[in-house]
């Protein structure tokens, strides 16, 4: 084993860093900030200790506007710089997502030095910190070879170390005007670069899917709990564990501590009605409708309280209840106080999706959509602050989350400077431009108590069958929804591969847009006479072939956009495009962590197809007209026309003449070597 050269490199680091020009410059046992010092103290130390610890060395920089510490870790063997993950992300947590204080927080320089600025940022009021890593090894010659990376983290995403660059030596920590303007500028930049704002997104989704994996698995195993009382104790323990704030930060309902579960038998005061009663709390500060609050404790009840998971044996030390509490208390919650509310229930239910216990699944061919396509679908309708948003084969509620997310996006940036308006904006498109029909019971909990902890547009979820008995009005009066934007996956096995849905829809929205993910057999002779009465009041804008292992299922579908309320004419023109490639590798391993990989910048293909079709500047160049796109029209009259199919020119140019050419005089000079070999 190679000895470590790490005092080499604290030398050759510590030389440099007196250097700097800043007032502040600490060693490992001088103080730069005695705010830091005491936040250190009172966190574990890189290998999960107590009594903290310190970096190497700590640096205060400052623009003037903006102060920032700077902490510094040195490591002194070959490949101890940082340990990534597949996505090239700084590991603080193991997969189990404890903090990984055995590997690679004590042993690598960069893993270390952000574990410190995390700590920092969490628990001071700095905003942001620097993490610096240093390493050194000697190369085959003896000389060594010395290396940098720089890493800033902040107070919105403390777990999440953001690339500030490489560096030969500490030159760009100096305390020069020209040098602080390029740091702290470059500080800004990588914060909102979209592709580190991606990898985040992409191991968030691979940490909870995890962590949910791993609990999943725990609860069957130990408890043999069917996968829908699973899904409502994980959510309904969420409600209880997260808790509900007030604008200003403080507690309107508080989380329940585990240790509040004494496993008592006393009627009224057991653990499943403690957790109950929490529940209650949460969805009555949320103003949810009294009938909706009613139906929700009730199924609830039933799960937490009314079973033999709220009884413990005179052996055992707590109830099983309290057991699964606090499993998920561990786990989940701090995951949800890095990532936040709404990224972090988008995640949670693309994963318990799967969990779905539906009767007779394959026959119902329920199938849920990815959050990235229900994403690009209602940015494909142009969702604003003032849309209208429906769904009749609701499912997890993945689509009006998608359109909710947009929607309020869109409303903070209208009313910046009126936050009373903003908020009352917020709370109207929750409670009233959202609705959802869905027909399976489970399936439908799952979405009200996913749009529930979303905060909250459960109170227009409507469990009936949209396709006869469904009215097209609100969940809890006579109104009728003024919807103008249709989002849809629908179950395949309706008429039509579910076009029935569209056609039922459309006859109730007079405006705005619509579009449908479906087996794309509809568009080619499975559903002709309903996709005829489509475009006699509707126009199909664009036809988007997607990848065939987009669903496990593996079915080719199309997405379908339509303009609602325009008939479609002969001459119109539709987008046909090919997605078939776009940007993710999928893999179909059942004990993998993670099985979609943003292999080719997957955002990018997605972002460019809706700027094509909404005829807006294109930002990259993955399609090429007449290429895998074109502009083509369809027969009104013909209903099987809808698909993507490229169009082959056959018709022979001079080029394919000079290549037959060319061929046939290759092929006779072998056939002369050929005969000249012979004759030999």
């Amino acid at each position: 084993m190679v000895a470590s050269i790490e005092t080499s490199v604290k030398q050759w680091a510590d030389e440099q860093i007196r250097q700097l020009g800043w007032q502040i410059i600490a060693s490992e046992n001088e103080t730069a900030d005695k705010v830091i010092d005491e936040s250190l103290k009172n966190s574990p130390s890189k290998s999960g200790g107590a009594g903290g610890g310190r970096p190497d060395y700590t640096i205060i920089v400052s623009d003037g506007d903006k102060t920032i510490p700077v902490l510094i870790e040195y490591k002194g063997s070959k490949g101890k710089l940082e340990k990534i993950d597949k996505q090239g992300l700084i590991i603080l947590r193991g997969d189990d997502g404890n903090f990984d204080y055995k590997l690679a927080i004590p042993q690598y320089a960069v893993n270390g030095a952000s574990y410190y600025a995390m700590n920092v940022v969490k628990d001071t009021s700095y905003q942001e910190a620097i993490a610096v890593g240093v390493n050194g090894s000697k190369d085959s010659s003896g000389v060594i070879q010395y290396e940098i990376h720089a890493y800033v983290l902040n107070k919105r995403d403390p777990e999440l170390p953001i690339d500030l660059g490489t560096y030969p030596d500490f030159d760009f920590l100096k305390n020069i005007d020209q040098q602080k303007t390029r740091l702290f500028n470059k500080i800004a930049d990588v914060q909102t670069d979209p592709k580190e704002l991606e990898q985040r997104a992409i191991r968030d989704d691979a940490k909870i899917e995890a962590v949910l994996q791993e609990l999943n698995q725990k609860i069957h195993d130990e408890q043999q709990i069917i996968p829908s009382q699973r899904i409502n104790i994980v959510a309904g323990s969420l409600m209880a564990a997260v808790g509900v704030k007030d604008k200003t930060g403080d507690w309107k309902v508080s989380r329940l501590n585990p240790s509040d579960l004494t496993g008592s038998m006393e009627e009224g005061n057991t653990d499943g009605e403690k957790i109950v009663t929490k529940i209650r709390n949460f969805l009555k500060v949320r103003s949810l409708p009294e009938k909706k609050q009613r139906q929700i404790l009730n199924v609830l009840r039933s799960n937490f309280v009314d079973n033999n998971l709220n009884q413990k044996a005179a052996n055992e030390t707590q109830t099983a209840i309290k057991t699964i509490y606090q499993e998920i208390y561990d786990k989940l919650i701090p995951i949800y106080d890095v990532t936040g509310i709404n990224d972090f229930t988008g995640k949670l239910f693309n994963v318990m999706n799967a969990w779905v216990d539906v009767p007779d699944g394959g026959a119902n061919d329920v199938v849920l959509t990815p959050r990235y396509i229900t994403n690009f679908m209602a940015q494909l309708t142009q969702v604003n602050q003032d849309s209208y948003v429906w769904d009749w084969a609701l499912g997890s509620g993945g689509f009006l989350i998608s359109s909710m997310n947009l929607m309020i996006q869109d409303a903070q940036l209208q009313h910046t400077n009126d936050l009373t308006k903003q908020h009352e904006k917020i709370e109207h498109i929750k409670t009233k431009q959202l609705l959802g029909v869905e027909l399976l019971p489970n399936v439908y909990m799952l979405a009200v108590l996913n749009m529930i902890l979303m905060g909250d547009g459960s109170s227009n979820i409507v469990n009936d069958n949209s396709l006869t008995h469904y009215t097209g009005k609100y969940a809890y009066n006579e109104e009728p929804f003024p919807a103008d934007v249709f989002l849809l996956n629908p179950p395949y096995s309706a008429e039509g591969n579910g076009m029935i849905f569209v056609d039922k829809a459309f006859q109730k929205q007079s405006k705005g847009f619509g579009a449908v993910i479906v087996q794309d057999s509809a568009g080619s002779g499975r559903a002709v006479d309903i996709n005829k009465r489509i475009l006699k009041h509707n126009r199909l804008k664009a036809s988007i072939k997607m990848p065939s292992d987009l669903f496990k299922a593996s079915v080719q579908t199309s997405i379908y956009l339509f303009e609602v309320g325009k008939p479609h004419n002969g001459d119109d023109n539709v987008y046909f495009i090919d997605l078939r490639e776009d940007g993710y590798t999928r893999t179909n391993r059942k004990k993998a962590k993670l099985n979609l990989f943003n292999s080719n910048d997957s955002k990018g293909h997605y972002q460019e197809v809706i700027d094509i079709i909404l005829d807006k500047a294109k930002k990259t160049n993955y399609f090429t007209e007449n290429d895998n796109y074109y502009k083509g029209t369809i027969d009104p009259n013909s209903g099987k026309d809808w698909n993507y199919n490229k169009k082959i020119d056959t018709t022979p140019t001079e080029d394919d003449f000079r290549k037959t050419v060319s061929d046939y005089l290759s092929w006779e000079v072998s056939q002369i070597l050929k005969g000249e070999n012979q004759d030999f």
